[in-house]
Protein backbone atom coordinates (compact mmCIF):
# COMPACT_ATOMS: atom_id res chain seq x y z
CA UNK A 1 0.00 0.00 0.00
CA UNK A 2 1.54 3.42 -0.92
CA UNK A 3 2.09 5.35 2.29
CA UNK A 4 0.05 8.96 2.37
CA UNK A 5 -0.76 11.66 4.96
CA UNK A 6 -4.12 11.72 4.05
CA UNK A 7 -7.54 10.32 2.75
CA UNK A 8 -7.18 8.86 -0.54
CA UNK A 9 -9.21 11.79 -2.57
CA UNK A 10 -9.36 15.55 -3.00
CA UNK A 11 -9.57 15.98 1.04
CA UNK A 12 -5.67 17.08 2.58
CA UNK A 13 -5.89 16.67 5.98
CA UNK A 14 -2.94 14.77 6.72
CA UNK A 15 0.28 16.60 4.95
CA UNK A 16 -0.90 19.99 6.22
CA UNK A 17 0.26 18.71 9.87
CA UNK A 18 3.24 18.12 8.81
CA UNK A 19 4.01 21.01 7.14
CA UNK A 20 2.96 22.95 9.74
CA UNK A 21 5.74 22.49 12.81
CA UNK A 22 4.62 19.22 14.33
CA UNK A 23 7.51 17.74 13.61
CA UNK A 24 9.38 20.48 16.29
CA UNK A 25 7.72 19.64 19.05
CA UNK A 26 10.38 17.66 21.18
CA UNK A 27 9.51 14.52 18.91
CA UNK A 28 12.90 12.26 19.29
CA UNK A 29 12.11 10.93 22.78
CA UNK A 30 8.35 11.40 22.64
CA UNK A 31 7.55 7.51 23.80
CA UNK A 32 9.18 8.45 27.48
CA UNK A 33 7.81 11.53 27.94
CA UNK A 34 5.98 12.52 30.68
CA UNK A 35 2.73 14.84 31.33
CA UNK A 36 2.99 17.06 34.02
CA UNK A 37 -0.28 18.39 33.29
CA UNK A 38 -1.50 21.85 31.87
CA UNK A 39 0.14 24.01 34.31
CA UNK A 40 -0.48 25.60 37.94
CA UNK A 41 -4.12 26.59 36.36
CA UNK A 42 -6.96 24.18 37.38
CA UNK A 43 -9.71 25.46 35.52
CA UNK A 44 -9.59 28.48 32.69
CA UNK A 45 -9.99 31.01 35.88
CA UNK A 46 -6.12 30.64 36.18
CA UNK A 47 -5.01 30.40 32.93
CA UNK A 48 -6.35 29.83 29.41
CA UNK A 49 -5.55 27.92 26.07
CA UNK A 50 -5.34 29.87 22.74
CA UNK A 51 -4.06 29.51 18.74
CA UNK A 52 -1.93 31.80 17.50
CA UNK A 53 -0.26 31.42 14.37
CA UNK A 54 -1.03 27.72 14.73
CA UNK A 55 0.70 27.29 17.56
CA UNK A 56 -0.90 26.55 21.31
CA UNK A 57 -0.14 29.40 23.58
CA UNK A 58 -1.24 29.55 27.53
CA UNK A 59 -2.69 33.13 28.41
CA UNK A 60 -4.56 34.65 30.81
CA UNK A 61 -7.11 33.18 33.33
CA UNK A 62 -10.96 34.51 32.65
CA UNK A 63 -12.98 35.25 35.30
CA UNK A 64 -16.58 35.05 35.45
CA UNK A 65 -18.88 37.04 33.52
CA UNK A 66 -22.20 38.35 35.55
CA UNK A 67 -24.81 37.44 33.11
CA UNK A 68 -28.44 39.43 34.34
CA UNK A 69 -31.20 38.82 31.10
CA UNK A 70 -33.14 36.84 33.39
CA UNK A 71 -32.52 38.38 36.59
CA UNK A 72 -31.01 41.18 38.03
CA UNK A 73 -27.91 40.45 40.45
CA UNK A 74 -28.41 41.81 44.08
CA UNK A 75 -25.60 43.51 45.75
CA UNK A 76 -23.92 41.33 49.21
CA UNK A 77 -25.15 37.81 47.44
CA UNK A 78 -21.48 36.29 47.95
CA UNK A 79 -21.95 36.48 51.16
CA UNK A 80 -25.41 34.98 51.79
CA UNK A 81 -24.91 32.53 49.30
CA UNK A 82 -25.49 28.84 49.61
CA UNK A 83 -24.19 26.13 47.97
CA UNK A 84 -27.03 23.36 46.84
CA UNK A 85 -25.44 21.35 44.15
CA UNK A 86 -21.67 21.11 42.47
CA UNK A 87 -21.37 18.72 39.64
CA UNK A 88 -18.76 18.30 36.32
CA UNK A 89 -20.77 18.39 33.03
CA UNK A 90 -19.47 16.16 30.46
CA UNK A 91 -20.33 15.65 26.71
CA UNK A 92 -19.61 13.49 23.30
CA UNK A 93 -16.09 11.70 24.44
CA UNK A 94 -17.06 10.23 21.16
CA UNK A 95 -14.84 6.80 22.27
CA UNK A 96 -14.65 5.28 18.76
CA UNK A 97 -13.10 2.34 16.84
CA UNK A 98 -11.34 4.50 13.89
CA UNK A 99 -10.71 0.46 12.63
CA UNK A 100 -14.40 -0.36 11.85
CA UNK A 101 -15.36 -1.11 8.34
CA UNK A 102 -18.56 0.58 9.80
CA UNK A 103 -17.25 4.00 9.93
CA UNK A 104 -17.88 6.61 7.15
CA UNK A 105 -14.99 8.73 6.83
CA UNK A 106 -15.20 9.05 3.05
CA UNK A 107 -18.06 12.09 3.56
CA UNK A 108 -15.00 13.44 4.42
CA UNK A 109 -14.27 13.94 0.45
CA UNK A 110 -17.38 14.77 -0.15
CA UNK A 111 -18.62 18.66 -1.07
CA UNK A 112 -18.95 19.77 1.40
CA UNK A 113 -17.31 17.64 3.36
CA UNK A 114 -18.90 16.46 6.87
CA UNK A 115 -16.80 18.36 9.27
CA UNK A 116 -17.02 15.67 11.72
CA UNK A 117 -16.85 12.13 9.52
CA UNK A 118 -12.98 11.74 9.82
CA UNK A 119 -10.69 13.89 12.12
CA UNK A 120 -7.19 13.78 11.98
CA UNK A 121 -6.96 13.08 15.86
CA UNK A 122 -9.34 10.52 16.07
CA UNK A 123 -7.11 7.29 16.78
CA UNK A 124 -6.72 9.05 20.16
CA UNK A 125 -10.36 9.39 21.68
CA UNK A 126 -9.82 7.43 24.43
CA UNK A 127 -6.12 9.67 25.52
CA UNK A 128 -8.38 12.66 25.08
CA UNK A 129 -10.63 11.77 27.65
CA UNK A 130 -8.27 10.22 29.88
CA UNK A 131 -6.99 13.79 30.22
CA UNK A 132 -10.28 15.30 30.54
CA UNK A 133 -11.10 12.49 33.43
CA UNK A 134 -7.43 13.36 34.80
CA UNK A 135 -8.28 17.12 35.54
CA UNK A 136 -11.62 16.73 36.93
CA UNK A 137 -10.47 14.27 39.32
CA UNK A 138 -7.99 17.27 40.26
CA UNK A 139 -11.33 19.84 40.58
CA UNK A 140 -12.53 18.58 44.15
CA UNK A 141 -14.45 21.68 45.52
CA UNK A 142 -15.95 24.25 43.72
CA UNK A 143 -13.64 27.63 43.44
CA UNK A 144 -16.64 29.54 44.56
CA UNK A 145 -17.42 27.89 47.07
CA UNK A 146 -15.13 25.36 48.42
CA UNK A 147 -18.15 22.93 48.41
CA UNK A 148 -17.21 19.75 47.51
CA UNK A 149 -18.17 17.74 43.67
CA UNK A 150 -20.56 15.59 44.43
CA UNK A 151 -20.47 13.78 41.25
CA UNK A 152 -20.38 13.95 37.25
CA UNK A 153 -22.49 13.59 34.60
CA UNK A 154 -22.02 13.08 30.75
CA UNK A 155 -25.13 13.95 28.32
CA UNK A 156 -24.77 11.30 25.17
CA UNK A 157 -22.65 10.40 22.06
CA UNK A 158 -20.10 8.11 25.08
CA UNK A 159 -19.43 6.36 22.01
CA UNK A 160 -18.98 7.37 18.29
CA UNK A 161 -20.47 4.59 16.28
CA UNK A 162 -23.00 2.96 18.30
CA UNK A 163 -20.60 -0.24 18.95
CA UNK A 164 -19.95 -2.49 21.82
CA UNK A 165 -16.55 -2.12 21.95
CA UNK A 166 -16.69 1.53 22.13
CA UNK A 167 -19.35 1.48 24.95
CA UNK A 168 -16.80 -0.83 26.87
CA UNK A 169 -14.12 1.52 26.31
CA UNK A 170 -15.90 4.59 27.46
CA UNK A 171 -17.27 2.55 30.72
CA UNK A 172 -14.26 1.12 31.62
CA UNK A 173 -12.25 4.27 30.96
CA UNK A 174 -14.99 6.49 33.51
CA UNK A 175 -14.19 2.98 36.32
CA UNK A 176 -10.28 2.61 35.75
CA UNK A 177 -10.89 -0.69 35.02
CA UNK A 178 -8.43 -3.06 37.15
CA UNK A 179 -7.75 -4.76 33.54
CA UNK A 180 -7.07 -1.39 31.89
CA UNK A 181 -8.72 -0.17 28.77
CA UNK A 182 -7.16 -1.31 25.10
CA UNK A 183 -8.47 0.70 22.70
CA UNK A 184 -7.77 -1.81 19.86
CA UNK A 185 -10.07 -4.04 17.10
CA UNK A 186 -9.59 -6.63 14.81
CA UNK A 187 -5.81 -7.30 14.25
CA UNK A 188 -3.23 -6.53 16.48
CA UNK A 189 -2.03 -2.87 15.62
CA UNK A 190 -3.89 0.35 13.67
CA UNK A 191 -5.92 -0.56 10.31
CA UNK A 192 -7.63 2.62 9.99
CA UNK A 193 -7.65 5.05 6.37
CA UNK A 194 -4.84 6.79 8.19
CA UNK A 195 -1.36 5.64 5.93
CA UNK A 196 1.13 8.01 8.06
CA UNK A 197 1.21 9.56 11.65
CA UNK A 198 -0.70 13.29 11.17
CA UNK A 199 1.75 14.52 14.12
CA UNK A 200 4.82 15.18 11.88
CA UNK A 201 7.73 12.81 13.44
CA UNK A 202 5.71 10.68 16.11
CA UNK A 203 6.23 8.04 12.98
CA UNK A 204 4.36 5.17 16.02
CA UNK A 205 1.90 7.10 16.95
CA UNK A 206 -1.06 5.43 14.97
CA UNK A 207 -0.01 1.97 16.65
CA UNK A 208 0.80 3.29 20.52
CA UNK A 209 -2.70 4.69 20.36
CA UNK A 210 -3.75 1.23 20.18
CA UNK A 211 -1.78 0.01 23.42
CA UNK A 212 -3.59 -1.48 26.78
CA UNK A 213 -3.13 1.00 29.42
CA UNK A 214 -4.16 1.50 32.85
CA UNK A 215 -6.67 4.27 33.13
CA UNK A 216 -6.96 6.58 36.67
CA UNK A 217 -10.88 6.39 36.85
CA UNK A 218 -13.06 9.14 37.68
CA UNK A 219 -13.12 9.81 40.97
CA UNK A 220 -16.57 11.04 41.46
CA UNK A 221 -19.88 9.11 40.83
CA UNK A 222 -20.96 9.43 37.50
CA UNK A 223 -24.38 9.18 35.98
CA UNK A 224 -25.23 8.85 31.82
CA UNK A 225 -26.96 10.30 29.08
CA UNK A 226 -28.40 8.74 25.56
CA UNK A 227 -26.78 10.53 22.65
CA UNK A 228 -27.82 9.44 19.21
CA UNK A 229 -24.54 8.26 18.38
CA UNK A 230 -24.85 5.90 21.31
CA UNK A 231 -27.65 4.43 19.29
CA UNK A 232 -27.46 4.74 15.76
CA UNK A 233 -25.23 4.25 13.53
CA UNK A 234 -22.80 7.15 12.60
CA UNK A 235 -25.63 8.67 14.65
CA UNK A 236 -28.26 9.07 12.25
CA UNK A 237 -29.55 5.37 11.03
CA UNK A 238 -31.01 2.92 13.02
CA UNK A 239 -28.65 -0.61 13.08
CA UNK A 240 -30.12 -3.09 10.12
CA UNK A 241 -28.29 -6.57 9.77
CA UNK A 242 -26.71 -5.30 6.40
CA UNK A 243 -24.82 -2.60 8.50
CA UNK A 244 -23.97 -5.39 11.62
CA UNK A 245 -22.39 -7.61 8.67
CA UNK A 246 -20.17 -4.96 7.38
CA UNK A 247 -19.11 -3.53 11.10
CA UNK A 248 -18.01 -7.15 11.99
CA UNK A 249 -16.64 -7.94 8.70
CA UNK A 250 -13.16 -7.74 7.36
CA UNK A 251 -13.17 -5.14 4.42
CA UNK A 252 -13.07 -1.46 5.04
CA UNK A 253 -14.04 1.27 2.56
CA UNK A 254 -10.75 3.22 3.03
CA UNK A 255 -11.49 6.17 0.14
CA UNK A 256 -13.39 6.53 -2.89
CA UNK A 257 -12.80 7.31 -6.18
CA UNK A 258 -14.68 9.80 -8.01
CA UNK A 259 -17.80 7.86 -9.88
CA UNK A 260 -18.17 5.91 -6.23
CA UNK A 261 -17.57 8.94 -4.46
CA UNK A 262 -20.43 11.16 -6.28
CA UNK A 263 -22.75 8.53 -5.80
CA UNK A 264 -21.97 7.95 -2.49
CA UNK A 265 -22.45 11.80 -1.30
CA UNK A 266 -25.73 12.00 -3.14
CA UNK A 267 -27.00 8.90 -1.36
CA UNK A 268 -28.84 8.04 1.85
CA UNK A 269 -26.69 5.56 2.64
CA UNK A 270 -23.90 6.35 5.87
CA UNK A 271 -22.29 2.72 6.09
CA UNK A 272 -20.76 1.49 2.95
CA UNK A 273 -19.24 -1.97 1.99
CA UNK A 274 -17.86 -3.53 -1.66
CA UNK A 275 -21.60 -4.97 -1.91
CA UNK A 276 -22.45 -1.67 -1.71
CA UNK A 277 -23.24 -0.70 -5.81
CA UNK A 278 -21.68 -1.57 -8.74
CA UNK A 279 -20.33 1.82 -8.97
CA UNK A 280 -18.48 1.83 -6.12
CA UNK A 281 -17.64 -2.13 -6.78
CA UNK A 282 -15.92 -0.84 -10.36
CA UNK A 283 -14.36 2.43 -9.61
CA UNK A 284 -10.91 1.63 -10.38
CA UNK A 285 -9.75 4.24 -7.49
CA UNK A 286 -11.97 2.91 -5.05
CA UNK A 287 -9.54 1.54 -2.40
CA UNK A 288 -10.95 -1.17 -0.18
CA UNK A 289 -8.68 -3.06 2.57
CA UNK A 290 -8.79 -5.91 4.45
CA UNK A 291 -8.71 -5.51 8.41
CA UNK A 292 -9.08 -7.96 10.98
CA UNK A 293 -13.10 -9.09 11.61
CA UNK A 294 -14.01 -8.34 15.24
CA UNK A 295 -17.47 -9.76 16.86
CA UNK A 296 -17.15 -6.88 19.47
CA UNK A 297 -18.03 -4.24 16.72
CA UNK A 298 -21.30 -5.01 17.10
CA UNK A 299 -24.23 -2.38 17.21
CA UNK A 300 -25.58 -1.78 20.59
CA UNK A 301 -29.98 -1.13 20.86
CA UNK A 302 -31.20 0.93 23.60
CA UNK A 303 -31.29 -1.54 26.52
CA UNK A 304 -28.10 -3.48 25.47
CA UNK A 305 -26.37 0.59 25.94
CA UNK A 306 -28.17 0.90 29.30
CA UNK A 307 -27.64 -2.80 30.50
CA UNK A 308 -23.89 -2.17 29.83
CA UNK A 309 -23.48 0.45 32.60
CA UNK A 310 -24.19 -2.52 35.17
CA UNK A 311 -21.06 -3.81 34.24
CA UNK A 312 -19.07 -1.66 35.70
CA UNK A 313 -16.83 -1.45 38.93
CA UNK A 314 -17.92 -1.01 42.46
CA UNK A 315 -16.38 2.56 42.70
CA UNK A 316 -17.16 5.31 41.84
CA UNK A 317 -20.85 4.29 41.23
CA UNK A 318 -23.47 4.27 41.18
CA UNK A 319 -24.00 1.02 39.59
CA UNK A 320 -26.31 1.38 36.69
CA UNK A 321 -25.10 5.20 36.70
CA UNK A 322 -28.54 6.71 37.11
CA UNK A 323 -30.18 3.65 35.13
CA UNK A 324 -32.35 1.10 36.81
CA UNK A 325 -33.91 -2.38 35.81
CA UNK A 326 -37.33 -0.95 35.29
CA UNK A 327 -35.53 1.09 32.75
CA UNK A 328 -33.84 -2.09 30.90
CA UNK A 329 -37.63 -3.61 31.79
CA UNK A 330 -39.85 -1.02 29.93
CA UNK A 331 -36.72 -0.11 27.48
CA UNK A 332 -36.33 3.53 28.49
CA UNK A 333 -33.52 5.58 29.36
CA UNK A 334 -35.07 8.54 31.38
CA UNK A 335 -34.75 8.62 35.20
CA UNK A 336 -34.46 11.60 37.88
CA UNK A 337 -31.69 11.48 40.25
CA UNK A 338 -33.03 13.42 43.63
CA UNK A 339 -29.85 15.23 45.39
CA UNK A 340 -31.12 16.95 48.19
CA UNK A 341 -32.80 20.32 47.29
CA UNK A 342 -32.10 19.77 43.79
CA UNK A 343 -34.13 16.66 41.33
CA UNK A 344 -31.77 16.62 37.82
CA UNK A 345 -34.66 14.87 35.46
CA UNK A 346 -32.59 12.90 32.29
CA UNK A 347 -34.46 12.76 29.67
CA UNK A 348 -34.26 10.38 26.29
CA UNK A 349 -33.80 12.69 23.29
CA UNK A 350 -32.48 10.26 20.67
CA UNK A 351 -35.13 9.30 18.11
CA UNK A 352 -34.78 5.54 17.23
CA UNK A 353 -36.01 6.47 13.61
CA UNK A 354 -32.73 7.42 12.89
CA UNK A 355 -31.46 10.84 11.75
CA UNK A 356 -29.02 13.71 14.09
CA UNK A 357 -31.65 15.84 15.08
CA UNK A 358 -33.73 14.35 18.34
CA UNK A 359 -37.37 14.96 20.01
CA UNK A 360 -39.25 13.26 23.14
CA UNK A 361 -41.73 10.59 22.51
CA UNK A 362 -45.24 10.92 23.95
CA UNK A 363 -44.61 8.64 27.08
CA UNK A 364 -41.58 10.31 28.07
CA UNK A 365 -43.63 13.68 27.61
CA UNK A 366 -46.06 12.96 29.87
CA UNK A 367 -43.78 11.16 32.29
CA UNK A 368 -41.69 14.68 32.28
CA UNK A 369 -44.76 16.70 33.38
CA UNK A 370 -45.53 14.23 36.13
CA UNK A 371 -41.94 14.16 37.73
CA UNK A 372 -42.01 18.20 37.25
CA UNK A 373 -45.26 18.41 38.91
CA UNK A 374 -43.64 16.06 41.79
CA UNK A 375 -41.03 18.80 42.28
CA UNK A 376 -43.32 21.85 42.79
CA UNK A 377 -45.45 23.40 45.17
CA UNK A 378 -46.41 26.00 42.59
CA UNK A 379 -46.45 25.41 38.85
CA UNK A 380 -48.98 26.82 35.85
CA UNK A 381 -51.23 24.24 33.91
CA UNK A 382 -51.61 23.84 29.58
CA UNK A 383 -53.93 26.59 30.10
CA UNK A 384 -51.45 29.16 31.89
CA UNK A 385 -53.69 28.35 35.12
CA UNK A 386 -51.76 28.73 38.33
CA UNK A 387 -51.94 25.21 40.56
CA UNK A 388 -50.75 24.68 43.96
CA UNK A 389 -49.99 21.28 45.60
CA UNK A 390 -48.65 20.20 48.90
CA UNK A 391 -45.34 18.94 47.05
CA UNK A 392 -41.77 19.92 48.84
CA UNK A 393 -39.77 22.48 46.32
CA UNK A 394 -36.93 21.16 45.30
CA UNK A 395 -34.58 23.12 41.93
CA UNK A 396 -35.06 21.38 38.57
CA UNK A 397 -31.52 20.89 36.77
CA UNK A 398 -33.12 19.29 33.11
CA UNK A 399 -30.16 16.97 31.52
CA UNK A 400 -30.63 15.66 27.57
CA UNK A 401 -28.18 14.78 24.58
CA UNK A 402 -29.90 17.40 22.20
CA UNK A 403 -29.89 20.91 23.28
CA UNK A 404 -33.77 22.90 22.34
CA UNK A 405 -32.58 24.08 19.27
CA UNK A 406 -31.44 20.12 17.85
CA UNK A 407 -34.95 18.49 19.13
CA UNK A 408 -36.30 19.18 15.64
CA UNK A 409 -36.35 15.20 14.38
CA UNK A 410 -40.98 14.72 14.07
CA UNK A 411 -40.35 11.15 12.53
CA UNK A 412 -42.10 8.82 14.25
CA UNK A 413 -40.55 5.88 15.48
CA UNK A 414 -41.30 2.15 16.23
CA UNK A 415 -44.82 3.45 17.52
CA UNK A 416 -45.95 5.17 14.61
CA UNK A 417 -49.05 6.11 15.88
CA UNK A 418 -46.85 8.42 19.06
CA UNK A 419 -46.51 12.22 18.77
CA UNK A 420 -42.94 13.01 18.96
CA UNK A 421 -41.84 16.04 20.59
CA UNK A 422 -39.76 19.08 19.56
CA UNK A 423 -37.65 21.80 21.36
CA UNK A 424 -40.60 24.50 21.72
CA UNK A 425 -43.30 22.22 23.17
CA UNK A 426 -40.38 21.07 25.61
CA UNK A 427 -39.31 24.78 26.16
CA UNK A 428 -43.30 25.70 26.73
CA UNK A 429 -43.31 22.80 29.22
CA UNK A 430 -40.14 23.87 31.39
CA UNK A 431 -41.87 27.05 31.64
CA UNK A 432 -44.86 25.99 33.09
CA UNK A 433 -42.53 25.02 36.20
CA UNK A 434 -40.51 28.24 38.17
CA UNK A 435 -38.54 25.44 39.61
CA UNK A 436 -36.84 24.94 36.58
CA UNK A 437 -33.68 26.62 36.99
CA UNK A 438 -31.16 24.77 34.17
CA UNK A 439 -30.89 22.57 31.00
CA UNK A 440 -28.20 21.14 30.16
CA UNK A 441 -27.16 19.41 27.11
CA UNK A 442 -24.61 18.35 24.70
CA UNK A 443 -24.68 17.69 20.28
CA UNK A 444 -23.49 20.48 19.38
CA UNK A 445 -20.01 20.46 20.48
CA UNK A 446 -19.48 23.74 21.24
CA UNK A 447 -19.46 25.85 24.60
CA UNK A 448 -23.03 27.54 24.96
CA UNK A 449 -24.98 28.87 27.24
CA UNK A 450 -28.33 30.70 26.33
CA UNK A 451 -30.96 32.07 29.01
CA UNK A 452 -34.99 30.93 27.96
CA UNK A 453 -36.90 33.71 29.00
CA UNK A 454 -40.53 33.86 29.32
CA UNK A 455 -42.59 37.07 28.25
CA UNK A 456 -44.08 38.30 31.58
CA UNK A 457 -42.97 36.53 34.27
CA UNK A 458 -39.39 36.12 34.96
CA UNK A 459 -39.65 33.70 37.79
CA UNK A 460 -40.83 30.66 34.96
CA UNK A 461 -37.28 31.63 32.96
CA UNK A 462 -34.56 28.96 32.61
CA UNK A 463 -30.88 28.80 31.26
CA UNK A 464 -29.81 26.15 29.25
CA UNK A 465 -25.68 25.02 28.78
CA UNK A 466 -24.18 23.00 26.39
CA UNK A 467 -21.17 21.66 26.58
CA UNK A 468 -18.23 20.25 23.82
CA UNK A 469 -16.98 17.29 24.06
CA UNK A 470 -13.00 16.29 24.98
CA UNK A 471 -12.14 14.91 21.38
CA UNK A 472 -12.71 18.27 19.33
CA UNK A 473 -11.19 21.68 20.08
CA UNK A 474 -11.20 23.01 22.63
CA UNK A 475 -11.15 19.52 24.75
CA UNK A 476 -12.78 21.28 28.10
CA UNK A 477 -14.66 20.02 30.45
CA UNK A 478 -17.29 22.38 32.64
CA UNK A 479 -18.24 22.57 36.51
CA UNK A 480 -21.71 23.48 36.98
CA UNK A 481 -22.78 25.23 40.85
CA UNK A 482 -25.76 25.94 42.16
CA UNK A 483 -26.59 28.30 44.68
CA UNK A 484 -29.03 30.04 46.77
CA UNK A 485 -28.54 33.47 46.63
CA UNK A 486 -31.36 33.77 49.97
CA UNK A 487 -32.45 37.01 48.03
CA UNK A 488 -35.02 35.41 45.55
CA UNK A 489 -32.26 34.70 43.04
CA UNK A 490 -30.15 31.82 41.85
CA UNK A 491 -26.85 31.92 40.75
CA UNK A 492 -25.34 29.02 38.46
CA UNK A 493 -21.59 29.49 38.23
CA UNK A 494 -20.06 28.05 35.15
CA UNK A 495 -16.59 27.34 35.42
CA UNK A 496 -14.50 25.36 32.56
CA UNK A 497 -11.23 23.35 32.49
CA UNK A 498 -9.20 22.21 29.69
CA UNK A 499 -7.55 18.38 30.39
CA UNK A 500 -4.66 17.55 32.16
CA UNK A 501 -2.92 17.01 28.62
CA UNK A 502 0.64 18.93 28.68
CA UNK A 503 0.25 22.18 26.37
CA UNK A 504 3.41 21.85 24.40
CA UNK A 505 4.12 17.62 24.22
CA UNK A 506 7.98 17.94 23.85
CA UNK A 507 8.45 19.96 26.79
CA UNK A 508 6.85 17.30 28.86
CA UNK A 509 9.03 15.62 31.98
CA UNK A 510 10.74 12.71 31.72
CA UNK A 511 8.42 10.00 33.14
CA UNK A 512 8.62 7.19 31.73
CA UNK A 513 5.36 4.75 32.47
CA UNK A 514 5.62 0.93 32.83
CA UNK A 515 4.25 0.57 29.51
CA UNK A 516 6.28 2.87 27.89
CA UNK A 517 3.65 5.10 26.60
CA UNK A 518 2.49 8.37 28.08
CA UNK A 519 -1.06 8.72 27.73
CA UNK A 520 -1.09 12.25 29.11
CA UNK A 521 1.21 13.02 26.50
CA UNK A 522 -0.59 11.02 23.59
CA UNK A 523 -3.56 13.36 24.34
CA UNK A 524 -1.23 16.74 24.27
CA UNK A 525 -0.83 15.47 20.51
CA UNK A 526 -4.26 14.72 20.00
CA UNK A 527 -4.95 18.57 21.02
CA UNK A 528 -1.96 19.78 19.05
CA UNK A 529 -2.87 17.91 15.43
CA UNK A 530 -7.34 19.20 16.29
CA UNK A 531 -5.57 22.99 16.89
CA UNK A 532 -4.56 22.24 12.91
CA UNK A 533 -7.47 20.74 11.43
CA UNK A 534 -8.77 23.39 9.00
CA UNK A 535 -12.22 21.83 9.43
CA UNK A 536 -12.15 22.58 13.06
CA UNK A 537 -14.64 24.52 14.11
CA UNK A 538 -14.03 28.28 14.78
CA UNK A 539 -16.99 28.57 17.23
CA UNK A 540 -16.37 25.34 19.73
CA UNK A 541 -15.37 27.24 22.31
CA UNK A 542 -18.53 29.61 21.89
CA UNK A 543 -19.01 32.73 21.01
CA UNK A 544 -17.92 35.06 23.84
CA UNK A 545 -16.04 34.47 27.44
CA UNK A 546 -19.68 34.37 28.98
CA UNK A 547 -20.42 31.04 26.88
CA UNK A 548 -18.01 29.75 29.32
CA UNK A 549 -17.15 30.89 32.78
CA UNK A 550 -19.76 32.96 33.93
CA UNK A 551 -22.66 33.41 36.75
CA UNK A 552 -26.23 32.86 35.59
CA UNK A 553 -28.58 34.62 37.60
CA UNK A 554 -32.44 33.84 37.68
CA UNK A 555 -35.17 33.99 39.68
CA UNK A 556 -35.99 31.14 41.63
CA UNK A 557 -38.11 30.51 44.82
CA UNK A 558 -35.11 28.94 47.92
CA UNK A 559 -36.17 25.21 48.13
CA UNK A 560 -37.47 23.18 50.86
CA UNK A 561 -33.99 21.30 51.52
CA UNK A 562 -31.03 24.13 52.48
CA UNK A 563 -28.23 21.22 52.21
CA UNK A 564 -27.65 18.64 49.83
CA UNK A 565 -27.93 14.91 50.80
CA UNK A 566 -24.60 12.49 50.72
CA UNK A 567 -25.73 10.51 48.38
CA UNK A 568 -28.29 11.18 45.58
CA UNK A 569 -31.36 8.88 45.19
CA UNK A 570 -32.56 7.83 41.56
CA UNK A 571 -36.40 6.94 40.75
CA UNK A 572 -36.24 5.30 37.14
CA UNK A 573 -39.10 5.54 34.59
Amino acid sequence: MAHASRLRGPISRRHFLRDAGLAGLGVAAWAACGGAGSGPGTTTLDRTISIEGGNLVSGPGEPYAVRTELATAQSGRSDRRRSLIVFHHFSDFRILDEESPARAEWQDQCDPPVPDAFRPQETLSVQAAEALIERANAIKISPVTQQPVQFAIHTGNATDNAQFNEMRWFVDLLDGAAGGVYPDSGAIGYQGVQTQSPAGDYDDLLNNAQRLFRPVGLRHPWYAVAGNRDILVQGVSAPGERAARIARGAQKIEALGPDALREACNGSQVILGPDSSPTILNDPKTVVRGVGSDPNRRFLSLVDWVTEHFATADAPGPNGHGFSAENIAAETAYYVVQNGPVAVIVLDTVNPAGFAGGSIDETQFTWLEARLIEQSSVYYDAQGQQVTSANADRLIVIASHHPSDALNNPFPGPNAQERRYQGPELESLLHRFPNVVLHIAGHTLEHRITPRPFAGDPSRAYWEVTTGGSLEMPMQGRLLEVVDNADGTISIFSTVYDSAAPLNPGDAEDQTPEDGVNQLLLAGVARQVAARDPQRSQDAAGLAPSDRNAELLVTAVSPASPTPTAAPSVASS
